[in-house]
């Protein structure tokens, strides 16, 4: 019963002190920490060898993983990013069985969980507002997660102590897979099931083919933690954690059925004679292997995983994340209008295309729905106290919305028009619909080139003489051809300015600016 007591309370402090990290994450970092995180992680390399690195560092790659989902709920790191450090963060976790190999002891964050979650109080509550004290609080939540954990673990320990793998003895290698997956999701640490394996195989109580199988199923058994840290967490939180099982659930199929048959023969090679050294070696092997597979597969794990399990919603992005975090805020107001500004494009640049009217004005509605969204969350997010810098960040973020929406306004108000052109029998009037897709298709292409307003002041001219030549030959009945005209050179100029207010406007050229002017 006081086992059952101390692991709801180790779960329950583990929960809370997840929450605790997201929130600390929002107020700690910068923008300059933010873009250093994503530069670090901005290639599956770097993400590799960041998330090797550091779960090699803090030897747990359940706390690497929990952090990982921390930083992902709160838009500092992209899903693809978070992918890479997962690859990296499995490899890490094969240091502690050569440590515990090659020097005989484990290290472990476990003694050091309560003086962190000390010192971090004790910032948290002594230092006034600022960084130094969003770094105690990091620091508070980051050790009770630790403590957490570790609360879990001691009341299941006898569990761990217990486990004795002899009585596995003469049953096939997939049981002790299966076995290796409940020890380490009972213990909460493929790192402990790794040193119980190392003592069995030490010990003579199993031989190698069956320690092969049990740390398989150790590495399997750390999806757990993620899958428990994901439970109450923003849909990207369950992302990663469905990248996480996917990701180890195949490599240790590669392991299982390709590489441990040839294990034998491949460690003779290799010149391994100690069984110890070779169950460590195989460790290492299986999960470089891994990583080797599924590394260039990443960009196409992520678009099924994103269609299966649901793009982040607009009204739970926002909840998630506060307008009073500066940061993570503008992060999320920069993706969303990023989002906005795509489908303002799709719609612009074939406005017809497979659509009825109907659907079109709907689509519109949709857009200026999601641009009410935007203008609330800015309108909160300008009540905080930002630097010159954020402000700007925030302007520009506004003005980009506000200039991609009028330009699909200006579409929308011609809507009608522009069909009953594409429609007519008239050559004239349908070679001067075919001019103005054309000239929408090139302004809304992706990516915009160097000369995109003077290739657009080019269209528009074209467009008004056969404007007038319509008018002039009266072939136009019930259609104000110079008025539809002039609302998709509208259109243009608005889409222009949307482009001239972003970060990146100076890579189209100064044309672009002096376009729309």
């Amino acid at each position: 019963m006081n086992s059952v007591l101390t692991m709801i309370a180790g779960l329950g402090l583990f929960l809370f002190a997840m929450q605790l990290v997201e929130q600390a994450v929002q107020t700690l970092f910068s923008e300059k920490a933010s873009q250093w995180l994503q530069r670090s992680t901005n290639t599956t390399l770097k993400g590799v060898v960041a998330g090797g690195l550091i779960t090699a560092v803090m030897q747990s790659s359940s706390l690497v993983g929990l952090l990982v989902l921390a930083f992902v709920s709160v838009g500092i790191l992209p899903l693809r990013h978070a992918m890479a450090v997962m690859l990296g963060a499995n490899l890490g976790t094969t240091v502690t069985g050569w440590l515990v190999t090659l020097l005989g002891f484990k290290l472990s964050l476990s003694a050091v969980s309560l003086p962190l979650a000390g010192a971090g109080a004790l910032c948290y509550v002594l230092l006034p507002k600022g960084m130094w004290r969003s770094a105690g609080l990091f620091l508070l939540a980051f050790g009770l997660l630790i403590f957490g954990l570790d609360t879990m673990k001691v009341a299941v320990e006898g569990v761990g102590q217990r486990f004795d793998v002899s009585w596995l003895q003469g049953y096939p290698p997939v049981l002790y897979l299966l076995a290796g997956v409940l020890l380490t999701a009972i213990i909460q640490s493929s790192s402990a099931a790794m040193l119980i394996t190392l003592s069995a195989l030490n010990g003579g109580l199993i031989g190698l083919p069956e320690a092969l199988a049990l740390v398989i199923g150790a590495d399997l058994g750390t999806t757990s933690t993620l899958l428990l840290g994901a439970i109450k967490g923003s849909v990207q939180k369950k992302q990663v954690a469905a990248f996480h099982v996917l990701y180890n659930v195949g490599t240790a199929l590669l392991a299982f059925l390709l590489v441990m048959p040839v294990w034998p023969q491949v460690s003779g090679w290799l010149g391994i004679d100690d069984p110890l050294y070779g169950l460590v070696a195989f460790h290492t092997g299986f999960n470089v292997i891994g990583i080797v597979v599924f590394a260039p597969l990443l960009g196409v794990m992520e678009r099924a995983i994103e269609t299966h399990i649901g793009k982040r919603g607009h009204h739970d992005l926002f909840a998630d994340i506060s307008p009073q975090s500066v940061e993570p805020a503008l992060l999320v107001l920069a993706r969303e209008t990023g989002i906005l500004i795509d489908r303002v494009r799709d719609y612009c640049r074939h406005p017809l295309q497979g659509r009825s009217l109907s659907r079109f004005f709907e689509e519109y509605s949709q857009v200026t729905d999601m641009e009410m969204q935007l203008a609330d969350y800015a309108n909160r997010l300008a009540q905080q106290p930002m630097t010159e810098g954020q402000e700007q960040r925030l302007q520009r973020l506004r003005a980009r919305v506000r200039e991609a929406v009028y330009a699909l306004k200006a579409l929308k108000d011609v809507a009608d028009d522009l069909a009953l052109l594409t429609e007519s029998d008239d050559p004239g009037l349908q070679d001067f619909s075919e001019q103005i897709l054309r000239a929408l298709d090139r302004l809304y292409r992706v990516p915009p080139c160097a000369d995109l307003a003077a290739q657009h002041r080019q269209a528009m001219e074209q467009l008004q003489r056969e404007a007038y030549s319509l008018v002039a030959d009266a072939r136009v009945r019930g259609i104000s051809v110079l008025n539809l005209a002039r609302e998709v050179d509208e259109s243009g100029r608005h889409w222009l300015r949307s482009l001239a207010v972003t970060d990146d406007a100076t890579e189209f050229g100064p044309d672009l600016r002096a376009g729309w002017s």
